[in-house]
């Protein structure tokens, strides 16, 4: 039996993510160690995302899913921080993945309007936000 026919998934960037990170290796490989690192997570005007935002204030932590815009291409096997032996990237966080999204968890401090300001970010500034 053939395999199902799977659709492209497009996906629409809904804001951009502001971090002090600029080059890769600024940006911490854990988010462990960047808990005190200040973000913003700025959506985009004009499709009531102010809406989508109400009762954000009543959570602690958010799940954000973004784009790892600066790679090109992926590896099955990486080596990772701190080990000896590669690894398939599925057991990593590299961000060099076949699909090249990420999920961080951040720190809510305050919601502005359209701008949501976080602690604990790992992105890369400029990194398109997905969720």
């Amino acid at each position: 039996m053939p395999p199902p026919v799977v659709p492209t998934l497009p996906l629409t960037p809904i804001g951009v993510i502001r971090t002090p990170f600029v080059e890769r290796v600024s940006a911490p490989r854990q988010a462990f160690l960047a808990t005190d690192t200040e973000g913003r997570l700025e959506l985009e005007r004009g499709h009531n995302f102010e809406h989508a935002l109400e009762d954000l204030g009543g959570w602690e932590y958010l799940w954000v899913l973004f784009w790892f815009h600066r790679n090109e291409g992926w590896k099955p096997k990486v080596l990772p921080p701190r080990s000896a032996a590669k690894r398939g990237v599925f057991a990593t966080r590299s961000p060099y993945r076949p699909n090249p999204i990420g999920l961080s968890v951040v720190r809510l401090l305050r919601v502005e309007g359209l701008v949501v300001h976080v602690h604990g970010v790992d992105m890369l500034d400029g990194s398109p936000l997905l969720d």
